[in-house]
């Protein structure tokens, strides 16, 4: 080995013979606890106000879907037979609009 890795093999080992076992694990203080409940509570409150603005946003569509009589992507009823243009006939000469007499 070189004397690099021989060095860095020693510095390990010595750094690992410092560690020693963890003490006991304290738990949260109780100002800690109550900011943990706190802001957990102000997280759920968030998300139950969300939800609930979706489902309030959703539910008139879905109530007025319903079963309709007649599918979405069927055309309108034809108008009149004998026209087949879709503009609308202009009215004969004799039935024209007059101006109002002031």
């Amino acid at each position: 080995m070189t004397a690099v890795e021989d060095r860095l093999r020693a510095a390990l080992h010595a750094r690992a013979n410092q560690v020693t076992a963890p003490g006991p694990a304290f738990p949260p203080s109780p100002r800690a606890r109550t900011v943990i409940r706190t802001r957990l509570r102000k997280a759920t409150t968030v998300l139950l106000v969300a939800a609930l603005a979706a489902v309030l946003l959703v539910l008139p569509r879905l109530l007025s879907q319903g079963d309709p009589s007649v599918p979405a992507d069927t055309p309108p009823p034809a108008g009149p037979s004998g026209s087949t243009s879709s503009s609308p006939a202009s009215p004969p000469p004799d039935e024209a609009p007059r101006p109002v007499a002031p």
